[in-house]
């Protein structure tokens, strides 16, 4: 079962936001890595797919106002950004602090170079250890959270009680650790 796959063969200066195809592809290219971002931010997958979804919108409705010379990921990540903290103020709910924002930025910025660079290494392990995971442990963490499925649905989904979601959702998260732990250990 394929779960991840990254695509690094287009190049980002190569493509232009302000042409309706290149713009369709830094989406297809971007968007996994905006949903990180913005499930951090928000600590929510759901809401981080609507405000990925609102950022891309905005983004090309005011995609003449891009400014070429900028980096598209760095231009997205700030109208993620921006989506996230209106929507804080419509839930009334408290902004992370500037210098916790600023450092969560960086780390993705700079998982984001190292990835262009083919050094997501960690991104390998962690596809390596989740194809040794055991068939049922693997389609739990893919309902959960690869389709973005509860608890409830992931249950349902597999036929399984609540409960058992929850035992295999542990299971997998300690076999997932422990693998990779001696996976980037054994590589650093």
């Amino acid at each position: 079962m394929e779960m991840l796959s990254f695509d690094n063969s287009a190049n980002n200066e190569d493509l232009d936001p302000r042409r309706p195809e290149d713009f369709a592809r830094l989406v297809e290219l971007h968007h996994s890595d905006l949903l990180v971002y913005a499930t951090a931010l928000s600590k929510s997958p759901t809401t981080a797919r609507d405000i990925v979804q609102e950022a891309f919108i905005v983004a090309y409705e005011k995609i003449d106002l891009f400014d070429v010379t900028r980096d598209f990921p760095s231009w997205m990540r700030g109208i993620v950004r921006n989506k996230w903290r209106e929507w804080l103020r419509e839930n009334k709910r408290y902004d992370l602090g500037e210098p916790e924002l600023a450092r969560l930025d960086a780390e993705i910025a700079n998982w984001q170079t190292r990835q262009a660079e083919g050094k997501s290494s960690l991104l390998e392990a962690l596809e390596h250890c989740l194809d040794r995971l055991p068939d049922n442990l693997k389609e739990t963490i893919h309902a959960f959270y690869f389709e973005g499925r509860s608890g409830e649905e992931t249950a349902e989904l597999l036929q399984i009680a609540p409960a058992a979601v929850r035992k295999r959702l542990q299971r997998a998260r300690t076999l997932l650790k422990s693998c990779l732990d001696t996976k980037l250990t054994t590589s650093s």
